[in-house]
């Protein structure tokens, strides 16, 4: 059985960052799964802001999508 070798750099983050980081980490998160949590977020809101252009043409759908974003932004802690 091979052992996976995982190379690490180190990062310097204001004490503030990282503050607000640890209270978006879950149990059992490491620091480096929180940031690629919250990079693979930012990779689909740029997705959803594209479908959300296509939905502004009709105004209805757009305002139920806006309002099951915002859920789901508050369920998955994604915004304050």
């Amino acid at each position: 059985m091979s052992k996976v070798e995982r190379s690490y750099k180190s990062i310097l983050v204001t004490r503030d960052v990282y503050e607000k980081l640890k209270t978006l980490k879950k149990a059992g998160e490491s620091f480096s799964d929180l940031i690629n949590r919250l990079i693979e977020h930012t990779i689909i809101d740029s997705g959803l802001e594209k479908l959300a252009g296509v939905l502004a043409k009709d105004e209805e759908p757009a305002k139920t999508f806006e309002e099951a974003i915002k859920e789901a932004s508050k369920y998955f802690r994604w915004v304050d």
